[in-house]
């Protein structure tokens, strides 16, 4: 398995990882930016990422916009979509409605991230 987990604050990049350690190998992005650097070498390597956990809230390129241009990148590539949590802290409803339904993300968690419900969202898309 390989996780792209994308936010531009460190330590939950960190917190993230420790909750994958040992699942997956991982790969980091600071912004919406290099998520796409990082989803565009890995088509071009033929080892696309099987989980994308990204952040809504990031300076340039936002975690929404940033999935709209990645879903564009799969489809143009005729590749499985890639399972996509956005991992945020707005539990606004706007924000979930448009990341679940116009923004094509799989789930969506609210911070602070607790283990327990990071991996029940990890076995419900099988990936325990």
């Amino acid at each position: 398995m390989k996780t792209l987990i994308v936010d531009d604050v460190e330590m939950n990049r960190e917190l993230l990882a420790m909750f994958l350690e040992g699942r997956t190998s991982i790969i980091s992005a600071e912004s919406g930016e290099e998520a796409l650097e990082r989803v565009n070498e890995a088509l071009a390597a033929d080892a696309h990422f099987d989980l994308i956990c990204m952040d809504i809230s990031m300076p340039g390129i936002s975690g929404h916009e940033a999935l709209k241009r990645i879903r564009e990148i799969e489809e143009a590539a005729g590749v499985p979509r890639t399972t996509v949590f956005m991992v945020t802290g707005s539990s606004s409803p706007d924000d979930m409605f448009d990341a679940l339904m116009n923004g094509g993300c799989d789930d969506y968690l609210t911070k602070p991230l607790m283990q327990k419900s990071f991996n029940e969202l990890l076995s419900k898309h099988g990936f325990c």
